[in-house]
C-alpha cells in the first residue's frame, strides 16, 4: 500500500509523466547543490561580523544536510570565502555534529562533497580552498561555479592554470566544472545542458573538445521543473540510451532556514522514489558522477541543451544542380555553375545573433536578420566546402555540405 501511495503521489505532483517500465530509457543523474554567498552580493549577512547569524545559517545546514543523508541522496556543499571564515573562527563542534566542525561532519560522518565557490572579488578560489583545507577536509577540485559566457568574460581557460591564493600561501588547480553561467546571469537557459563534455576554449563553451583538460557537469536548469522536464522527454526516448545525463538541482543556504522548505524538499525526493528505485534517476556527486562518466560512459561527450537551436544550409541542397541560381535537377552531388544565393533556414528558442557563411573554413559573409542569405559570387573552381554557424547567445550549431563548384 505504501508503495501505491507513492507512485500516486508522483503522479499527482508530475501529471504529465507516467512511469517508465523498460530499461532502454538512460539514467539521469542528479545532483543537490547549494551556495551561501559573500556578503558584497546583499543576500547574505556577514557572518564574522555577525555570529548569532552564523550559528542559525550552520544550524539550518545541519537540519537539510541530515535529511539528505535520511533520504540516501547525495550533497555538493558549496561555500564562499565568508561562511567558511566563520566556521574556522566559530566552530569548534557541536553535539548536533559529533563534536566536529561543520564541514568535517559533511564530509566525514555523512559523506557529502564539499566544493568552493568563489565569485573572485576579494578571495580566490585558492583561498577558498584554503579556508576547507584549514578545518581539516581536503578541498574539492571541483570549480563551484563560474562565469562561461560572453567569451570575453569566461573564465573556462583561467581555470586550467594553478591558481595561487590572494591571501594565503596556498595553491589550488581545477580537475572538474560546474556551474558555467552567464554574466549577471542573463538569459541563463542558453548554457543549460544534460551531460558531460570537455569545453573547447572561452569561446566555446558548448563545444566538446578532446584535447581539453577539464570536464564540465552540465545542469539541464537547477529546478524539480526543468528535472520534470527531462524525465518527460526520456519518458518520451528522446534521449539516447548509451550517452550520460545530468540534472542539477540548486538550494540557496537562505532557503534552509525555513523547516517547511526542508520537509517539502523531503516530500520530493520521496516521490522521485519509483524513479530511483528503476535506475531512471540516480543521487551524486559531482565528482562522483565525473567517475561514473569515466569509467561507465568511456568518457563520451554528451551535450543536450535546454535549448533548441536548429541550423540547415536550405540552398544548395545536397545532391543538386545549379545553373545561375537556378536548381535543375537532382544530380547526386551538389553542383554550383555561376553565381548564387547561398541560403540558410535557422530555428530557435531564443532570439538568433547572427549567421555566418565560411567557404573552406574561411568566413565570407554575416547576417544578423532573417533571411540569412549570402551572396557567392567569388571565383572558385572545383571541391570546396561550404559552411554555415549559427549563434544564439551562447548556442552555436553548424551545418556543411561538399560542393563542386565551376565559378
Amino acid at each position: 500500500m505504501k508503495a501505491v501511495a507513492i507512485i500516486l503521489a508522483v503522479i499527482a505532483i508530475f501529471p504529465n509523466i507516467h512511469l517508465p517500465q523498460s530499461k532502454q530509457f538512460p539514467t539521469i543523474y542528479v545532483s543537490i547543490v547549494s551556495h551561501n554567498e559573500e556578503p558584497l552580493t546583499g543576500q547574505y549577512p556577514d557572518f564574522v561580523k555577525n555570529e548569532s547569524a552564523f550559528w542559525e545559517h550552520r544550524e539550518a545546514v545541519v537540519k537539510f544536510a541530515n535529511m539528505l543523508y535520511e533520504e540516501g541522496v547525495k550533497y555538493n556543499f558549496q561555500s564562499d570565502w565568508n561562511f567558511l571564515l566563520a566556521v574556522n573562527l566559530y566552530d569548534k563542534g557541536t553535539p548536533s555534529t559529533n563534536g566536529k566542525n561543520l564541514i568535517r561532519y559533511l564530509k566525514e560522518d555523512l559523506g557529502f562533497e564539499v566544493d568552493p565557490h568563489a565569485h573572485e572579488t576579494t578571495y580566490n578560489y585558492a583561498d577558498v580552498a584554503y579556508l576547507i583545507h584549514n578545518l581539516g577536509v581536503t578541498p574539492s577540485n571541483t570549480v563551484g561555479g563560474f562565469i562561461a559566457y560572453p567569451p570575453e568574460d569566461s573564465k573556462i581557460e583561467y581555470f586550467r592554470d594553478l591558481l595561487h591564493g590572494w591571501h594565503f600561501n596556498y595553491t589550488w588547480k581545477a580537475e572538474i566544472l560546474w556551474g558555467g553561467s552567464t554574466a549577471g546571469h542573463k538569459n541563463e537557459q542558453t548554457l543549460w545542458a544534460s551531460g558531460i563534455w570537455k569545453p573547447k576554449d572561452n569561446e566555446n563553451f558548448l563545444v566538446h573538445d578532446d584535447n581539453a583538460p577539464l570536464p564540465h557537469v552540465g545542469g539541464y536548469g537547477r529546478s524539480w521543473k526543468t528535472l520534470e522536464i527531462l524525465l518527460q522527454k526520456q519518458q518520451n526516448g528522446e534521449l539516447e540510451p548509451d550517452k550520460i545525463y545530468t540534472q542539477t538541482i540548486f538550494v540557496s543556504q537562505n532557503f534552509m532556514l525555513n523547516d517547511e522548505f526542508i520537509e517539502k524538499f523531503r516530500e520530493k525526493i520521496r516521490e522521485l522514489k519509483p524513479y530511483e528505485e528503476q535506475g531512471l534517476i540516480k543521487w551524486v556527486g559531482l565528482k562522483e558522477v565525473v567517475e561514473i562518466w569515466k569509467n561507465e560512459y568511456g568518457a563520451e561527450p554528451n551535450i543536450y541543451p535546454y535549448v533548441s537551436l536548429e541550423a540547415e544550409i536550405r540552398r544548395p541542397a545536397e545532391g543538386y544542380l545549379y545553373l545561375f541560381g537556378r536548381e535543375i535537377f537532382f544530380s547526386g552531388k551538389t553542383i554550383v555553375i555561376g553565381r548564387i544565393t547561398v541560403e540558410a533556414i535557422v530555428a530557435c528558442d531564443v532570439a538568433i545573433d547572427k549567421v555566418e557563411f565560411y567557404l573552406d573554413n574561411k568566413l565570407m559573409g554575416t547576417d544578423y536578420d532573417k533571411p540569412y542569405e549570402w551572396e557567392w559570387m567569388e571565383h572558385k573552381v572545383g571541391q570546396c566546402r561550404l559552411k554555415i554557424i549559427a549563434k544564439a547567445d551562447a548556442l552555436s550549431k553548424e551545418d556543411e555540405i561538399e560542393v563542386i563548384a565551376i565559378k
